[in-house]
């Protein structure tokens, strides 16, 4: 990969109010061609952040209203420019906090157009997975609650941006790890959502397997030995990890597809028979499901 600047220096405890404590450890890391990558706790989900010289993009919002402000608080540390928001997906922990930021004057906000269809589609869904870390969001209950859908819809073709002094390109790039996935590019850098996952096993529970292998092994096919990639979860990767992950997953489905063959009709693996799987009893089960669901 190459060399990253070192993360931004955390504020001073002076610089804190005490009842904002719990955003004290966000901290910015720099990334080439003025972008910037912040973990939030909780699902520990990356946001991105790229500043050009009239306007800054963010890339996915948090969990709900307590992530989203820590988030804002963050950005505004960097840049006080008008913001455009971004949603890589459409699960709740990278979207639910639109409303926050719609709440602080941000008018537009991009996702694909399949990922709009499922976040109006899953709210009761995607508000359960966030409602333990997130109780209002949970509830609906409280401001900056409500489900803010993106009205800038992606389609197939690519969106470019003209930040100021930047351009960045925005791409649906189809239903790999979920519906309408979209991944963000500025320079050497490129935010792919949770396409790629460094923080842990991949998700497979909104998944098209067989998309998503063909996806990685078109990044690890063409892009560049320098680019920089920033996943969901998860450190930056370079070109030979997004390889890795391709390789475990078209294992994966090869071995799926040995299992089903070897069962009578009707029957469905055991955990047993799915432990061979690269992955833990969940993801397995997952994506034994979703390649039988999805494939032709």
């Amino acid at each position: 990969m190459p060399d990253v600047p070192e993360s931004m220096p955390e504020p001073s405890p002076n610089d804190v109010n005490p009842r904002d404590a719990e955003s004290a450890p966000l901290a910015w890391e720099a990334l080439p061609d003025g972008c910037w990558r912040l973990t939030s706790p909780g699902f520990a989900m990356n946001s991105g952040l790229i500043v050009g010289s009239r306007l800054a993009v963010l890339i996915d919002t948090g969990a709900g209203p307590r992530e989203a402000e820590a988030i804002h608080r963050a950005v505004r540390r960097i840049t006080d420019l008008d913001l455009i928001v971004v949603n890589t997906h459409a699960h709740g922990d990278h979207f639910l906090g639109n409303d926050y930021f719609r709440a602080q004057g941000v008018m537009e906000f991009y996702a694909g157009n399949l990922a709009i269809g499922h976040m109006e589609e899953s709210e009761a869904e995607q508000r359960a997975l966030v409602r333990s870390l997130e109780p209002e969001m949970g509830a609906g209950v409280g401001e900056h609650t409500a489900i803010h859908v993106p009205t800038h819809a992606l389609g197939s073709g690519p969106r470019e941006l003209n930040l100021g002094n930047r351009f960045i390109t925005l791409q649906q790039v189809g239903s790999a790890h979920s519906p309408g996935d979209v991944m963000v590019r500025a320079g050497r850098v490129l935010f792919a959502g949770d396409v790629i996952e460094q923080g842990g096993p991949p998700n497979f529970g909104d998944s098209r397997p067989s998309q998503w292998l063909r996806l990685l092994e078109d990044l690890a096919a063409h892009e560049g030995k320098d680019t920089v990639f920033v996943p969901g979860h998860g450190g930056p990767v370079d070109r030979d990890f997004v390889q890795r992950q391709a390789n475990e997953l078209r294992g994966a489905i090869v071995l799926c597809r040995r299992i089903a063959a070897g069962l009578t009709e009707g029957r469905e693996p055991t955990d047993i028979e799915l432990s061979v799987l690269p992955y833990g009893p969940v993801e397995s089960r997952f994506i034994y499901e979703r390649l039988a669901a999805t494939s032709p």
